[in-house]
C-alpha cells in the first residue's frame, strides 16, 4: 500500500496543479450570484446593477436536463445481452423505475448536480449504499471539493481520487463510520486554508445563505482512492489534512461489486481531453454578462444626468448649495439648463445585440424577439425555423453528452441493487402491485436512458406524432394500435394503459359481458343496460345464444324468452338514441331473423304431425308487429 506522506503530498499537488482554475471558478461563482461590483463609481450613488444574463440562461437550461429522466414512461430501458423471456425484460425495467423513483433521492440530488455541470462545466454525482436506509443515496459534490490530477481524462482511468467533505463538529459526531474520539475531534477540528483546498468558495456559500459558520468549528475530512499496485483494485484512505497519519477510518477496498469509484462525472460540453477542459455557462457567457452590466449601468447613468439636469449662472453664485430644486419653484436670476446631447447609440439596441449573441453562444436564440443590428424588418418563418434547426442540432449534442453520463450512472445504480437490494421482489408500477421473478434480475442488460435527445421538447414530439398519425392513417403496412399509442406517449406516457383499448379485445369483453347477463337472465334476475355498453355486440351476442338452443332443439323457456326479448328491446332503444341508422338496420335484421325461425318451427311442427297443421303456438313472439323494447310473449 502506498506511504501515507507521499498520498497526501501527491493530493497537495493535484491541488496546486488546479490553483488557476480554483480561482476562476471562485470568480464565476461571485459573477452568477452577487455580481462583478463597479470598481470607480462616476459620483457617490452612482448606479452599480447586476444584469443576472448566466443566472437566467442556468435556469432556462435545467428543466430540459431534468426531463431527462423523468419525461417517460420508464427511467432507462433495458436490453438483454443474452436470450431471455420478454416479460422479465420489462419487469426488470419497472422494478428498477421504481426503486430509483420510489426509493432514493435522485429526483432533488441530480438538479444540484446539473446545476454544478451548467455552472462550473463539470458535475459530479457520488452513488452509494446506506445501510441504514437499506436505499441508493446520491451526494452531490462540488466540484471544487473533487480533486483529480491534471492530466486525468476520466474518472476511471484517474491515478487516484479526493472527495472532500466538511463537516461541523456535531455533523462530524453523525458519521458513526468515522473515529469519534474526543482527542482526535480536537485534533482535526480547524479552519480552511491552502492546505485544505483553498475553500474559500465554502465561506462565500455561507455568508450569501445568511449563516454563521464559525471557522474554529470546522473539520475536513479527506475520501482518497488510489490504485493499488499489485492489484489495480481501489483503495479508500480516510483522514483529515491537518492529520494524515490519523486514519478516521480503517483503509479498504471500494465495498460495491463494479469495482469502481463511486461517482459519476457529468460534462457539459465535450473538447479538449481532460477533466478540467469542461467549460460552463458562466465561462462561456462571462464577458458578455460583464459587457451587459457595463451597458445597464451606463443606461442608468444616463438616465440620472438627463433627469437631474446641470445648470449654469450668467453671474457668481455664492451659496449654490442653498438652491433646491423642487416643482413650482423659482431659479434664480441668470441660471440656464445645461442642454445634453443625445447619446451616441442606443443602449437598448447594444444591449439586445449582446443578449443576442450571448443567446447565441450557448445555443439558446430567441427567434427574432429582438431585432439586432438595427434591422427593422421581421424575421421570415424560414429563418425561424433555420435558427430553431440549429438550436435543436446544438441542444441534442448536449443532451447526447449528458445521457452518455446518465447511462453510466443507471448502470452503476443496478449494481449496487443487484448487490444489495435483490431480495426485494414486490415494487409498483402504474398503481398496480407486481412482483419481479428472480430470474430477471442479473447483470446481463444493456442499460440506456429511455426516450432521445430531443425528447425535452413535448410540443414538438406531439406535433410529430400527430403528422406521423395523419401520413399513415389507415395503411395497411402500419400497425394502427401502435400508431395510436405514439400520440398518448407523447402527452403522457400511463395515458397509454389508463386509455387505449385494443378494439378486438374490447369485443371479446363486451361479448363476455353479455354471457353473464344472459345466465343472470336465465335465473330470472334482469340485467342492467348501460349506456357504456356495445349495444350490437350485446344484441348479437343474445341472438346468438337463441340461434345455438334452436339448433339443438332446445329452445329457451317462455318465461326465460321473455327476458331476453325484454333485454334485446332495452339494447335497441339504446342503440336508436345513439344512432337511428345502425338502430333501424338492426331492428330490420332481427324481424328478419325471428321471421325465418318462426317459419323453420312452422316447417319442424308440420314435419313431425303433418295430420294436424294447425296454429302453433309460438316459443318466441315475432317482433315484426312489436315496437322496440317491449316484451311480449
Amino acid at each position: 500500500m502506498r506511504s501515507r506522506e507521499k498520498l497526501n503530498a501527491e493530493v497537495l499537488q493535484d491541488l496546486a496543479d488546479r490553483s488557476v482554475w480554483d480561482t476562476r471558478q471562485r470568480m464565476f461563482y461571485e459573477m452568477r450570484h452577487h455580481g462583478l461590483r463597479r470598481k470607480n463609481k462616476p459620483w457617490p450613488g452612482a448606479s452599480d446593477v447586476h444584469f443576472p444574463l448566466v443566472d437566467t440562461t442556468i435556469s432556462d437550461l435545467k428543466p430540459a436536463y431534468f426531463q431527462q429522466l423523468f419525461a417517460t414512461d420508464l427511467i432507462a430501458q433495458f436490453v438483454p445481452t443474452s436470450p431471455q423471456v420478454a416479460e422479465f425484460t420489462t419487469a426488470a425495467a419497472q422494478w428498477f423505475d421504481h426503486r430509483i423513483k420510489q426509493k432514493t433521492n435522485l429526483e432533488t440530488e441530480v438538479l444540484s448536480s446539473v446545476d454544478s455541470m451548467l455552472m462550473c462545466g463539470t458535475g459530479v454525482l457520488k452513488v452509494l449504499w446506506d445501510y441504514a436506509s437499506k436505499q441508493i443515496k446520491y451526494y452531490t459534490v462540488d466540484p471544487q471539493h473533487f480533486v483529480v490530477p491534471a492530466w486525468t481524462r476520466d474518472i476511471a482511468d484517474a491515478d487516484r481520487i479526493c472527495h472532500i467533505s466538511v463537516y461541523s463538529i456535531d455533523a462530524y459526531r453523525r458519521q458513526k463510520h468515522l473515529k469519534q474520539d474526543k482527542a482526535i475531534i480536537d485534533q482535526i477540528t480547524g479552519s480552511y486554508n491552502n492546505t485544505a483546498g483553498d475553500m474559500n468558495t465554502e465561506a462565500a456559500k455561507y455568508e450569501r445563505e445568511g449563516l454563521t459558520f464559525p471557522e474554529e468549528s470546522k473539520i475536513i475530512v479527506w475520501e482518497v482512492y488510489h490504485r493499488c499496485p499489485d492489484t489495480g483494485a481501489w483503495i479508500i484512505c480516510t483522514y483529515s489534512p491537518p492529520s494524515p497519519d490519523i486514519d478516521l477510518r480503517p483503509p479498504m477496498k471500494v465495498p460495491y461489486n463494479h469495482g469502481k469509484p463511486p461517482f459519476i462525472a457529468f460534462n457539459y460540453e465535450i473538447k479538449d481531453p481532460g477533466f478540467y477542459s469542461s467549460r460552463g455557462v458562466v465561462e462561456l457567457q462571462a464577458v458578455f454578462e460583464s459587457e451587459l452590466t457595463k451597458l445597464q449601468n451606463c443606461k442608468l447613468d444616463t438616465m440620472s444626468l438627463y433627469n437631474r439636469p446641470l445648470y449654469r449662472s450668467e453671474r457668481d453664485m455664492p451659496n449654490t448649495g442653498n438652491i433646491r430644486m423642487s416643482p413650482g419653484s423659482i431659479l434664480p436670476y441668470g441660471i440656464q439648463p445645461v442642454a445634453h446631447q443625445a447619446p451616441p447609440i442606443s443602449f437598448d439596441t447594444q444591449m439586445n445585440i449582446m443578449r443576442e449573441v450571448a443567446q447565441n453562444r450557448v445555443s439558446t436564440p430567441d427567434f427574432g424577439l429582438t431585432q439586432s443590428l438595427q434591422n427593422t424588418e421581421r424575421r421570415t418563418a424560414t429563418e425561424i425555423q433555420a435558427i430553431g434547426g440549429l438550436y435543436q442540432q446544438s441542444s441534442d449534442l448536449r443532451m447526447r453528452i449528458f445521457r452518455i453520463a446518465l447511462g453510466n450512472l443507471y448502470r452503476m445504480s443496478w449494481s449496487i441493487l443487484l448487490q444489495y437490494d435483490r431480495s426485494s421482489l414486490n415494487y409498483w408500477y402504474l398503481d398496480t402491485a407486481q412482483e419481479i421473478p428472480q430470474e430477471a434480475l442479473h447483470e446481463k442488460y444493456n442499460i440506456q436512458p429511455t426516450g432521445s435527445a430531443d425528447g425535452v421538447n413535448k410540443q414538438l414530439l406531439m406535433q410529430k406524432a400527430i403528422t406521423r398519425f395523419q401520413m399513415f392513417a389507415n395503411d395497411p403496412y402500419i400497425d394502427q394500435g401502435q400508431l395510436r399509442k405514439t400520440i398518448l406517449e407523447s402527452d403522457d406516457a400511463t395515458l397509454v394503459k389508463r386509455l387505449y383499448v385494443d378494439p378486438e379485445l374490447k369485443q371479446s369483453s363486451q361479448a363476455e359481458d353479455q354471457a353473464n347477463e344472459i345466465t343472470f337472465l336465465r335465473l330470472g334476475f334482469p340485467a342492467l343496460v348501460k349506456d357504456s355498453d356495445d349495444h350490437v355486440i350485446h344484441i348479437q351476442t343474445v341472438m346468438g345464444y337463441i340461434t345455438n338452443r334452436a339448433d339443438s332443439g332446445a329452445a329457451p323457456e317462455p318465461a326465460e324468452g321473455q327476458f331476453l326479448e325484454q333485454h334485446i328491446g332495452e339494447h335497441l332503444v339504446k342503440l336508436n338514441e345513439a344512432d337511428p341508422k345502425t338502430g333501424r338496420q338492426v331492428e330490420q335484421e332481427l324481424k328478419n331473423l325471428f321471421a325465418q325461425m318462426q317459419e323453420a318451427q312452422v316447417a319442424a311442427q308440420a314435419q313431425a304431425n303433418p295430420e294436424n297443421v294447425e296454429s302453433i303456438e309460438e316459443p318466441m313472439a315475432s317482433m315484426e308487429a312489436v315496437p322496440p323494447g317491449v316484451a311480449v310473449g
